[in-house]
């Protein structure tokens, strides 16, 4: 399976790539602008309400203005920012009704992702899909780094491809990162054991997939929202309390 290479944003030559290469045109600049700009909303480096400046960003890129108001207006679509007439771009807030919504459609997406995968997938990428999961059990890397890494590398590279259907990355892209931020922003509620018991869920839809078994990756799928809603019920009740 053939990836893009990885894009740091703290590496001073791929920084300057992107300003001066002139191979690379205005959208590809965006998209770039855009996926440093979402990364750093996600990761709380942007916290809700924080105001967002065209021009301070688009000097700490090194980049014009134009691809950064493009990312701007993405990130908007996403709703991960607000764009307010003669006030600027904020990052919006976190919600936990609003992200119960957004389980729920997530939900049903998620399955039709998962099946298609288990039905479509080639043997070459049922076993990148098998080594990745022996990966987690293997415990090579850190749970709490893997729930937000390695798990959704899963969903976002793999389980979008194996799906053979051009609609899905677009869709489910902006849903995923809305709801990393969700946990990022909650991290202070997992209990001790949360990132284990994550992973153990993404487990059972990416060995049902692995194996091809489309009414395994069914139930392997509500049985992981079905966990992610009860996380954010949680939430919800730990509020009320407070």
């Amino acid at each position: 399976m053939k990836r893009a290479a990885s894009y740091r944003e703290d590496d001073p030559k791929q920084r300057a790539k992107t300003a001066d290469d002139p191979n690379d045109d205005t959208i590809s600049i965006a998209d770039r602008a855009y996926k440093i700009i979402e990364a750093r909303i996600v990761q709380l480096k942007y916290p809700p309400g924080h105001s967002l400046s065209e021009h301070q960003l688009s000097q700490e890129l090194g980049i014009s203005r134009t691809p950064v108001r493009e990312a701007f207006r993405r990130l908007a679509i996403d709703q991960l920012i607000e764009i307010l007439p003669r006030r600027g771009a904020f990052v919006t807030d976190v919600e936990v009704k609003q992200y119960l919504h957004l389980l729920d459609l997530r939900r049903q997406i998620e399955k039709f992702m998962a099946i298609r995968a288990a039905k479509r997938a080639t043997p070459q990428q049922r076993a990148i899909m098998a080594q990745l999961a022996a990966e987690l059990r293997a415990g090579m890397m850190d749970p709490e780094q893997a729930v937000f890494v390695y798990a959704d590398r899963a969903y976002k590279g793999l389980i979008v491809e194996m799906t053979r259907n051009p609609f899905v990355a677009g869709i489910i892209a902006p849903m995923h990162a809305l709801s990393r931020r969700f946990w990022y922003c909650y991290r202070h509620q997992w209990n001790e054991d949360e990132a284990q018991v994550a992973i153990r869920h993404h487990l059972l839809v990416m060995d049902a997939v692995a194996a091809g078994d489309e009414a395994a990756a069914d139930r392997a799928v509500q049985t992981l929202f079905g966990y992610l809603e009860g996380f954010a019920h949680r939430v919800l009740h730990n509020e009320h309390i407070i």
